[in-house]
């Protein structure tokens, strides 16, 4: 687990977590991690279950780190995220804490998220259909939105474009300013204050995240649920983007192909005033929303997209270079 990352500038920072860990169980867990959280009132109460403040700080802990432990290559392999399935379903039969339940949960539908995207393609057989449906099904579960993307990404490729705007429509319409984003180095107050509004301690881990908590979407290197004129931006690499900005690029790509000028154009419009894009991320929304102009013939605008996406700061769009280039020798 620890393996490569541990060096001076994190050792003694180490020992002083797995010793909180050792004499004060999660309570000191706790108490490391969240130190540097101003509090209202007492943040470290002796950890219980039935905490409203334990269970919130615990939960924040894992929305934190609940990647950490991930192997990219291995995300990659077929057989290996069919192997992980049948080590949750086996592990869940043996928790009894709803939230080590509702991490397991968590995790199964992340890993049927990617194994959807290693099937061959969805029309290749019922069989292979079958198995769409039924992984994609459970990735629903993983948050309030990145499973419903990935269900009408299917239905798009499929070619059933009206399904793809129902679904699109749906997903806008659970979309709540405030909500948790996964995978954050940190929460504020205000953070944990807008997620307690919005769900009861007294629910499941899962609904609270499906009611609460976005995370980007993952397309692995040659998904087969990214939309064909995408198929540049998966070619060598994951592909990671906001659920609100590949949404509004599906309703785009739909318009486009139903004909519907009008709307294609209010889609493209929406694409380009998408907020709540996180930093690591940027780069992969500036050159989604130069495709979608490039694609409606706007190749000024395209060729600043992908000029921008090359600018930023953190995670390059490695498709960004390849699209601004064969922009210029049109």
């Amino acid at each position: 687990m620890f393996l490569g990352k541990i060096n001076q500038h994190n050792n003694n920072s180490l020992l002083s977590v797995l010793n909180s860990i050792k004499y004060s169980g999660i309570s000191g867990l706790m108490q490391n991690l969240f130190h540097s959280y101003p509090c209202k009132k007492s943040c470290y109460p002796p950890y219980s279950e039935t905490s409203e403040q334990s269970i919130l700080m615990l939960e924040f802990l894992f929305y934190r780190l609940v990647f950490m432990l991930y192997s990219t290559k291995r995300l990659l392999r077929l057989t290996h995220n069919y192997n992980v399935l049948t080590f949750i379903e086996s592990l869940q039969n043996s928790v009894s804490s709803t939230l080590h339940i509702g991490v397991c949960k968590f995790h199964y539908a992340f890993i049927s998220q990617n194994v959807a995207q290693l099937l061959p393609p969805p029309n290749t057989n019922y069989n292979i259909h079958t198995s769409y449906h039924r992984h994609l099904q459970n990735g629903i579960q993983r948050d309030a939105l990145t499973g419903w993307l990935l269900y009408a990404s299917y239905y798009y490729v499929t070619g059933q474009y009206n399904v793809t705007l129902k679904l699109t429509e749906y997903m806008l319409s659970k979309w709540l300013p405030g909500m948790v984003l996964i995978n954050q180095s940190n929460y504020s107050e205000a953070d944990i204050d807008n997620y307690r509004n919005n769900v009861h301690t007294s629910m499941p881990l899962n609904v609270r995240m499906k009611i609460a908590v976005v995370n980007n979407v993952m397309y692995l290197p040659h998904s087969s649920l990214i939309p064909k004129e995408l198929d540049l931006e998966v070619e060598d690499d994951m592909f990671w983007i906001s659920p609100i900005t590949m949404s509004h690029c599906l309703r785009f790509l739909c318009y486009h192909h139903i004909g519907d000028t009008f709307n294609r154009q209010k889609a493209l419009r929406h694409l380009g005033l998408s907020r709540y894009v996180s930093p690591d991320v940027l780069s992969y929304s500036l050159t989604l929303a130069g495709v979608c102009h490039e694609i409606s013939g706007d190749k000024d605008t395209a060729f600043y997209c992908y000029d921008a996406a090359l600018q930023c700061d953190i995670h390059i769009c490695t498709s960004a270079e390849k699209r601004k280039s064969r922009l210029l020798t049109i």
